[in-house]
């Protein structure tokens, strides 16, 4: 009879032991796990907080380089849209700091690797946004356009 209580001690020790082991593997991958997300979202903030340094004169700049593919200038199309909104009109007079926006779509327009699609979703989407500007944004797409020729 004391070998079977000794037997079954032993093994509850051993079970309760196995037992630690285990939580103490799941503890030490759930840390591991939260750390990981951790730093991703520290590297999304940093991606993040880059991206407002981008300014309006970068955008032009990727734009007038001949050698910009088609995905930057998409890019940079997605992103003025997103990120500068024009500035309003004061007495239905275009400010002097709006001329920068404007040359900013002829430029676009008149860039080789800018293709139709492109131009009509930019010239539409800023119509949207920019009502008082559609004559504006329309004379200066057709600018580009021209300059293609």
């Amino acid at each position: 009879m004391n070998g079977s209580i000794i037997f079954n001690e032993s093994f509850v020790f051993i079970a309760m032991v196995v037992v630690a082991i285990v939580l103490g593997i799941v503890g030490v991958v759930v840390i591991k796990s939260l750390k990981k997300e951790k730093q991703i979202l520290k590297t999304t903030t940093t991606q993040s907080s880059s991206d407002t340094k981008i300014t309006l004169e970068d955008l032009i700049i990727i734009v007038s380089d001949k050698k910009s593919s088609k995905e930057e200038v998409a890019k940079a199309v997605l992103y003025f849209i997103q990120k500068f909104p024009f500035p309003p009109k004061t007495g239905g007079r275009v400010p002097s700091n709006a001329i920068a926006y404007l040359k900013f779509i002829s430029l676009v327009a008149s860039h080789k690797k800018s293709d139709a699609k492109l131009i009509s979703y930019m010239t539409n989407e800023l119509d949207k946004l920019y009502f008082d500007y559609v004559s504006e944004i329309e004379q200066y797409k057709n600018i580009g356009l021209r300059s293609r020729i």
